[in-house]
């Protein structure tokens, strides 16, 4: 019979990972209003993704450009707040089943890098804590793809205006 940890365990031994690279969990939970990690990875890993910048694999520098080009798209699109928080969902057992993990970076280089130290593996999605922006990496057959998304032009829009309309009787404009 083949015995199978548990996802906390899976989930506290990534937290551990994490920690040893800088990324402390932060304990003040997932703000509402945040894409669910389903919506995120669609965007990242569906059909319809697009890279904002891509680095060749084979290339021997690809570590310190991803690492590079991740940080100036996160810095850009406002993934950390003044804290250095950000939300994290990388690939990991157990991870799909918690979701967001909120973490404080202690160190301000190589994320991707630290990411993969911690976890095996060098997908990942990175999220501000108010929901809009997107920062990820994901490894392509040929390619290392940095997608970036903004969630803002998703969210339903405010009440429109009526139209204004004209009064048959009295010919003038009204809301």
């Amino acid at each position: 019979m083949v015995h199978r940890k548990n996802e906390g365990s899976d989930v506290s031994e990534l937290l551990d990972a994490l920690a040893r690279q800088g990324l402390k969990e932060a304990g003040c939970g997932i703000p509402e209003g945040v894409p669910e990690p389903r919506k995120a990875s669609l965007v990242v890993f569906g059909g319809n993704a697009q890279p904002t910048s891509t680095v060749p694999r084979r290339d021997p520098s690809a570590s310190d450009q991803v690492d590079a080009l991740w940080h100036q798209e996160a810095e850009q699109w406002g993934i950390f707040d003044r804290n250095r928080e950000f939300l994290l969902f990388a690939t990991y057992p157990g991870t799909l089943a918690r979701g967001w993990i909120r973490v404080k970076d202690s160190n301000s280089t190589r994320l991707p890098s630290r990411i993969a130290a911690a976890t095996g593996y060098s997908d990942f999605i990175a999220v501000s804590l108010d929901g809009k922006s997107l920062c990820a990496v994901s490894y392509e057959e040929y390619e290392i793809w940095i997608v970036t998304h903004s969630f803002q032009d998703a969210r339903p829009e405010t009440v429109k205006p009526t139209p204004e309309r004209k009064s048959s009787d009295t010919g003038e404009n009204r809301p």
